[in-house]
C-alpha cells in the first residue's frame, strides 16, 4: 500500500493561508492539515470538519508567532511587553533559559486542547510550528504532551529529498554528502524518531519532499509534483505543503510569502487533482496512520498493518 498525506500547515496562521487551505481541502488535493489555534482564524474548524468529514487535523503547537491561548499572566515569560510571542528570538530565549518550562508546557497543553475542542474527532496528530520542538530541552516537554494529551501520532522525522528526480534515493545521499552538518541532523532525527517511538507515538513513515524548494521556489511546479507523486514508496509518506495567499498579516509573520501562491495553483490544478485520483496512491490523513496499541486503526491503516 503506498499511502501520501498531503498535509497544509499553518491553518489560522492568516486570513489568506486560511482561505487557501479551504479551498485545497474542498477541491479534494488536500486530506490533512496543521491548525496554530492560537490566531482567530482557525476557530473555522469546527465548520470545516462538518464539510469535510474525512479531513484530519492536526495542533501546530507554536509559542513563537502572535499570542497565547492562555491568559498573558499565566504565561509571563513566553510573551513580551505587547502579550505577543517572541517569535525570531525563541530559540535564544529558550537556549539561554529564559522560558519557564512549566509555562511552556502549560501553554502547549492549552493548545492542544483547543485543537481538540474545535477538531473533535478530526483530531489526529500534533506537530510545531518552524518544527523547532527538536531543540535541546524542548523536545522532552514536546513528548511528553504529545503523549498525555494528544491523539497519540506525531510528524516523523525521517527525511527524504529527491521525490521530483528519476532516482529519489540517489539524489538523497547526493544532498547529504554535500555537506557534513546534513548527516549529523539526519543522525539527531533518528535518534528523536527513536525516542518517540519509545513512548508509543506513531508518525508516518517517512517525510518526502521536493529538494531545496524552501530556499529555489522555482522548483515549486506542476511536474515535480507530479514526480514526487509517482515516486511515492509504499507505507505512509508525508508530503508538508503551504499552500496560501500573502497579506499584511502573513508579512508579519512569515518569510515564506511568494511560494505559497505558487503551492495553492498547483494543489488547485486540476491536473493535480485528477493525478491523485487515477496514481496506484492512496491520499490519505494522519488518522489512517494506525495508532501504536492505543486504539484499532481505520481501513487504510488496516491495510497498512498487513504490509
Amino acid at each position: 500500500m503506498r499511502g501520501l498525506i498531503v498535509n497544509a500547515d499553518g491553518y489560522g496562521l492568516s486570513a489568506g493561508i486560511t482561505r487557501a487551505i479551504e479551498e485545497c481541502v474542498r477541491f479534494g488535493t488536500v486530506r490533512s492539515l496543521s491548525a496554530n489555534v492560537n490566531f482567530p482564524h482557525a476557530d473555522g474548524l469546527a465548520r470545516l470538519v462538518r464539510e469535510a468529514p474525512e479531513l484530519s487535523v492536526g495542533c501546530h503547537i507554536n509559542p513563537l508567532v502572535g499570542r497565547p491561548v492562555l491568559a498573558p499572566e499565566r504565561v509571563p515569560s513566553l510573551i513580551d511587553g505587547k502579550g505577543e510571542f517572541f517569535y525570531e528570538n525563541f530559540a535564544r530565549r529558550l537556549l539561554a533559559g529564559r522560558l519557564r518550562r512549566s509555562e511552556l508546557r502549560a501553554e502547549m497543553i492549552a493548545q492542544v486542547e483547543k485543537t481538540r475542542a474545535l477538531a473533535g474527532a478530526a483530531f489526529s496528530h500534533v506537530d510545531f510550528h518552524m518544527g523547532l520542538h527538536r531543540l535541546p530541552g524542548l523536545y522532552g516537554l514536546f513528548l511528553e504532551v504529545a503523549e498525555k494529551f494528544g491523539p497519540g501520532r506525531i510528524r516523523t522525522h525521517r527525511y527524504h529529498v529527491g521525490f521530483e528526480t528519476a532516482h529519489p534515493r540517489a539524489t538523497h545521499l547526493r544532498y547529504l554528502a554535500a555537506r557534513p552538518q546534513r548527516l549529523i541532523k539526519m543522525g539527531w532525527n533518528r535518534w528523536l524518531r527513536f525516542r518517540a517511538r519509545r513512548r508509543g507515538l506513531a508518525m508516518p513513515d517517512r517525510w518526502i519532499e521536493i529538494t531545496g524548494w524552501g530556499p529555489r521556489p522555482e522548483r515549486i511546479t506542476l511536474e515535480n509534483f507530479l514526480t514526487l507523486l509517482g515516486n511515492t514508496p509504499r507505507g505512509f509518506s508525508e508530503f508538508v505543503c503551504h499552500p496560501g495567499y500573502v497579506d499584511e498579516e502573513l508579512k508579519r509573520w512569515s518569510s515564506y510569502l511568494e511560494p505559497r501562491e505558487r503551492e495553492r495553483e498547483i494543489l488547485l490544478s486540476p491536473v493535480l487533482r485528477d493525478a491523485l485520483r487515477g496514481a496506484d496512491v492512496r491520499l490519505c490523513g494522519y488518522r489512517d496512520i494506525p495508532l501504536r496499541g492505543r486504539r484499532e486503526p481505520g481501513p487504510i491503516g488496516a491495510l497498512a498493518r498487513s504490509r
